[in-house]
């Protein structure tokens, strides 16, 4: 069962759009949609499955709970689809997970997806929910995971303006604590991964970084960040082929998480693949909510082609949206180089 991913299916929330183009943006079959209200201690979920082709409802429920456990509901409802999906997916099993604090739960997801996007204000608040997260639950290993990866991430050669070798102390111990709490932690293993690439000492960082990101991917094939890191560390070891293969499956996956469509964009020019990196870009461009992104992908684009002319353009005007963006100001100076 093809799911598509979370950056993606995200990007169509709030608008009325039709759930035919959906399908087809997202390239499936059907879509899970509903909504969800609280007042007090109290929440009302409701959820209905949607055929695409012809817009019949397969399934709805409505769930009014107690917002004491939220993962319990979560689960209730995952069942409730498998079960109408007629899924043998788990071999006669239910889903189960652990408990934790909605209010922390709330933030970790909040802070999760804020980071998704790479925007250094973005990060920076994530980095503030998941200090509040692990604070009010030390005992939550995923809060702890992310809290290390999105301090990598503001590093200063990467989203932020930490000085790298700061962020990659301050960020061990985070990975660690979310280790040393559930060592099965697909999250935790995958920031493991982006910890030794980003270190110094060349191939034998990059092998580690494959071994652990291996490990994250085994626990949680869906996790889009790890395939990203992955496809990183397999073209810095000259596995070209096998780091174009997740590429692809990434974009398949999940086409509006744009760091790795980013990078497929950027691998397809750098080929000099150049119509190939333009549909990639035109195919999510309806529905990408970040005008400096697109123009900054489209400028290198151009610039690849030797076209710095009409490239200076888009990326001088990226670099004006977005001027605490890392990479759009070094997309802006290259411009000016060429």
């Amino acid at each position: 069962l093809k799911v598509a991913g979370r950056t993606s299916a995200f990007a169509f929330k709030g608008r009325n759009e039709d759930l035919r183009g959906i399908g087809e943006a997202l390239g499936v079959n059907h879509i899970l949609e509903g909504s969800v209200r609280k007042a007090g201690n109290k929440v009302r979920v409701t959820a209905q499955l949607i055929q695409v082709s012809d817009g019949f409802h397969l399934w709805s429920d409505t769930y009014d709970r107690e917002l004491t456990d939220i993962f319990a509901i979560q689960d209730e409802i995952a069942n409730a689809i498998l079960n109408a999906m007629k899924a043998e997916l788990l071999e006669g099993q239910s889903i189960a997970s652990t408990q934790v604090d909605p209010a922390v739960y709330e933030k970790y997801l909040l802070a999760k997806q804020r980071s998704y996007d790479r925007h250094k204000p973005d990060l920076e608040l994530a980095a503030r929910l998941l200090e509040e997260a692990t604070t009010a639950d030390p005992g939550f290993a995923e809060a702890w995971a992310q809290r290390g990866i999105v301090t990598l991430l503001l590093a200063a050669d990467a989203y932020g303006d930490i000085p790298h070798e700061e962020a990659h102390l301050t960020a061990r111990p985070f990975l660690d604590r979310a280790l040393e709490i559930n060592p099965e932690s697909a999250d935790a293993l995958a920031g493991m991964g982006l910890w030794y690439r980003n270190r110094p000492g060349g191939l034998e960082n990059e092998l580690q970084a494959i071994e652990v990101l291996k490990q994250a991917l085994d626990i949680n094939p869906s996790m889009i960040d790890a395939s990203n890191w992955l496809q990183l560390a397999y073209a810095n070891t000259g596995r070209d082929k096998e780091s174009m293969a997740i590429l692809e499956d990434m974009f398949r996956r999940d086409p509006m998480y744009k760091p790795g469509t980013g990078n497929l964009v950027w691998t397809y020019a750098s080929l000099g693949r150049f119509d190939a990196a333009n549909r990639l870009i035109d195919q999510i461009k309806p529905y990408v909510r970040d005008d400096s992104w697109v123009m900054r992908f489209e400028g290198n684009v151009l610039l690849m082609a030797s076209q710095p002319g009409a490239a200076y353009p888009k990326l001088m005007r990226s670099f004006e949206l977005e001027p605490q963006d890392g990479p759009a100001e070094l997309s802006a100076i290259w411009s000016m180089l060429m």
